[in-house]
């Protein structure tokens, strides 16, 4: 619908915050070793067969706005962060920081798995720089950090 109302208005340049979701859940290992980049794509298939609906939904969602703003000619750009932290703006906890809480407290529930995270203030700044430099496009992967719970 928002890329209905660029087109409608002429706007120059779209910024979509779309997720790291999009791009490391097509099945492939993802270790320390391994360097997940914009050319990565999440695979619907396989988050469907997995049942990780979060990620399918947001790499549609994605694929979606792409051939959108092709079929119209719309400069679009797309951040891609992973687990956002930092200050809150609600009084209520988000799941992300629900789970580093959790972890810091001595959860014991939690796999040992890779998050990669990033400052909200961060991800801000990057919106600002995706509309003002005039040379970016395409997708931007917003990682800061690469930790497991064990860093916790």
């Amino acid at each position: 619908m928002f890329l209905n109302h660029a087109q409608k208005f002429s706007l120059s340049r779209v910024i979509i915050t779309s997720s790291l979701a999009t791009m490391a859940f097509s099945g492939k290992p993802v270790t320390p070793n391994v360097v997940v980049d914009e050319t990565w794509y999440s695979n619907p298939e396989f988050c469907m067969k997995l049942k990780f609906w979060y990620m399918l939904a947001k790499t549609l969602a994605e694929e979606a706005a792409w051939r959108f703003a092709k079929k119209n000619s719309i400069d679009l750009v797309t951040l891609n962060p992973g687990y956002v932290i930092g200050p809150l703006l609600q009084t209520t906890l988000n799941e992300t920081v629900e789970m580093i809480l959790n972890l810091v407290n001595g959860a014991k529930t939690y796999p040992n798995a890779y998050y990669r995270s990033i400052d909200v203030r961060d991800v801000a700044v990057a919106h600002v720089q995706a509309l003002e430099i005039p040379s970016a496009s395409g997708r931007y992967c917003l990682a800061a950090d690469d930790l497991t719970s064990l860093s916790f």
